[in-house]
C-alpha cells in the first residue's frame, strides 16, 4: 500500500512539473525570437597602431629626441670624466681641504646631470603616453562613426577572436580613417 501512495502523489507531480516546462518553454520562444542576433565586426587594434601614421610619427620624433638627448649625455659623461682625471692629478698639490670640496663639487655635478637625464627621460615618455592616447581615443571615435554608419552592435578587437571572416574585419577601414583624421601628433621636447 505504501507504494501505492507514492505513485499516487509522484504522478501528478510529474504531470504538474511537465506541464510547467512545456509552458515555460511556449512562452521563452517568442522572447528568443524578439532579439536579433548581434550584428558584430572585428579590429585590429594593433595593426591599426602599427599602421598609424601618427604613430610612426610620434615615435620617430621620440627616437630622434632620445639619439640626441643620448648624444649630450655621452658629451657630458666625457666632461665630468676629464674633471674626474684632472681632479686625481691635483690631488698630490691639493689640501685634504680643498681636494674633498672639489671632489663634491663633481659628485654634485654628476648627480645633477643623472637626475636630468632621468627627468628628461620620464618627460619623452610622457609626451609618447599622452601621444598614444589622443590616437587610442581617437581609434574610438572612428569605431564608433563606423558603427553607426553600419548598424553594428558590437566591435570586438581581433586580440580576443580566434578565427573571423573577412567580411567583418573592418581594420584597414579603421585605418585609413584614422591616418586621416589624425596624420600626425607633435612631439615638443619635454620640459625640465
Amino acid at each position: 500500500m505504501p507504494a501505492m501512495r507514492l505513485r499516487d502523489v509522484l504522478l501528478p507531480m510529474l504531470a504538474v512539473g511537465l506541464f510547467l516546462l512545456l509552458w515555460t518553454a511556449d512562452q521563452a520562444a517568442p522572447r528568443a525570437q524578439e532579439l536579433a542576433p548581434p550584428v558584430l565586426a572585428i579590429i585590429d587594434i594593433q595593426k591599426v597602431l602599427r599602421e598609424s601614421t601618427a604613430v610612426r610619427a610620434l615615435s620617430r620624433k621620440i627616437g630622434e629626441q632620445k639619439a640626441q638627448h643620448q648624444q649630450e649625455l655621452r658629451e657630458q659623461e666625457r666632461a665630468l670624466r676629464d674633471a674626474d682625471q684632472e681632479l686625481a692629478r691635483q690631488r698630490s698639490i691639493l689640501s685634504p681641504e680643498a681636494y674633498a670640496k672639489k671632489r663634491g663639487e663633481l659628485e654634485q655635478r654628476v648627480a645633477t646631470q643623472q637626475r636630468e637625464a632621468r627627468n628628461r627621460k620620464r618627460g619623452l615618455d610622457k609626451v609618447f603616453t599622452q601621444g598614444m592616447i589622443k590616437v587610442r581615443t581617437e581609434l574610438v571615435r572612428v569605431a564608433k562613426e563606423i558603427a553607426e554608419e553600419r548598424g553594428l552592435d558590437l566591435i570586438l578587437s581581433k586580440a580576443t577572436v580566434v578565427l573571423v571572416k573577412a567580411k567583418f574585419e573592418l581594420t584597414q577601414e579603421a585605418v585609413r580613417r584614422l591616418n586621416a583624421r589624425l596624420p600626425d601628433l607633435p612631439a615638443a621636447p619635454p620640459q625640465n
